[in-house]
C-alpha cells in the first residue's frame, strides 16, 4: 500500500472519528443545555399567558350562585348541589379561547446563552459572550373546572371551585422541537354550605363527576 494512500485513509478515519465525537458531544452536552434554557423560558412565558387569561375572565366577577345552586329539604339537609352547566362551559370556553389567543401572540422569542455554557463544563457555565437563539413557541390551551368539598366545622362544608388551565406548547428551535406542558390552577369562587351534606359529596373532586351524582 502506498504511503500517500495510507495517509489519505488515516485522515479519513480521523475525520470520521472527530465528526462522531463532536456529534455525540453536541447531543450529550450542548443540546440539553440549549433545550433546558429554552424550556425554562417558554414555560415561564406560557404560564404567564395562561394565568393572564384566567385572571382576566375571573376578575370580571363570578359568584358561587352563578355556578351552583344548593337545595335543602325541610330538615335543613342538603338534597342537591346543582351545577349551572351552560355558565360553567361558557367560562371554560372564554378562558381557553383567551389563553389560546395569548399563546398565539407570543411570536418568536429570543434566549441568550453564554459561549462557556455550550462547552457543557460546569466551571465555564455563564462565562463568555452571549449567543442569541431564536425559538418559536406554538401552543394549544384547554381548561377544566375542579370542585373540592371539605369539612369546615359542625354542619358546615367548604365548597371551592378551581379552574385548571392546561397548555401544550411545542418549542421550535434549530436543533430540536420539544413539547412543554404548563398548568395554572386558579380559585374561581368558594362557599360555605350550612347544613348536613351527604357523604357522597365529601372528598369528591371534578365537576363532571358531580354531575353524575346529582339526582
Amino acid at each position: 500500500m502506498r504511503p500517500k494512500f495510507l495517509r489519505v485513509i488515516i485522515a479519513i478515519l480521523v475525520f470520521v472519528a472527530v465528526f462522531i465525537f463532536c456529534t455525540v458531544y453536541f447531543r450529550s452536552n450542548v443540546v440539553p443545555t440549549v433545550m433546558g434554557s429554552s424550556i425554562a423560558q417558554v414555560r415561564a412565558i406560557a404560564t404567564n399567558a395562561v394565568n393572564i387569561a384566567a385572571t382576566a375572565v375571573i376578575n370580571g366577577g363570578i359568584t358561587y350562585d352563578e355556578l351552583f345552586e344548593v337545595k335543602y329539604d325541610n330538615n335543613g339537609k342538603v338534597t342537591m348541589i346543582q351545577a349551572n352547566s351552560p355558565r360553567i362551559n361558557s367560562i371554560a370556553r372564554e378562558i381557553a379561547n383567551l389563553a389560546q389567543a395569548n399563546l398565539d401572540s407570543l411570536g418568536t422569542q429570543e434566549i441568550s446563552i453564554s459561549v462557556g455554557t455550550f462547552t457543557g463544563l460546569a466551571l465555564l457555565t455563564g462565562f463568555g459572550p452571549d449567543i442569541t437563539i431564536k425559538i418559536v413557541p406554538i401552543g394549544t390551551a384547554n381548561c377544566d373546572f375542579v370542585s373540592y368539598f371539605q369539612s369546615a366545622g359542625i354542619n358546615q362544608t367548604s365548597h371551592k371551585i378551581y379552574i385548571d388551565v392546561y397548555a401544550d406548547v411545542n418549542i421550535i428551535t434549530p436543533i430540536d422541537e420539544p413539547t412543554v406542558q404548563v398548568k395554572a390552577e386558579i380559585l374561581v369562587c368558594e362557599n360555605v354550605i350550612v347544613g348536613e351534606v351527604p357523604d357522597m359529596y365529601l372528598g369528591m373532586t371534578g365537576v363532571n363527576d358531580m354531575f353524575n351524582l346529582i339526582p
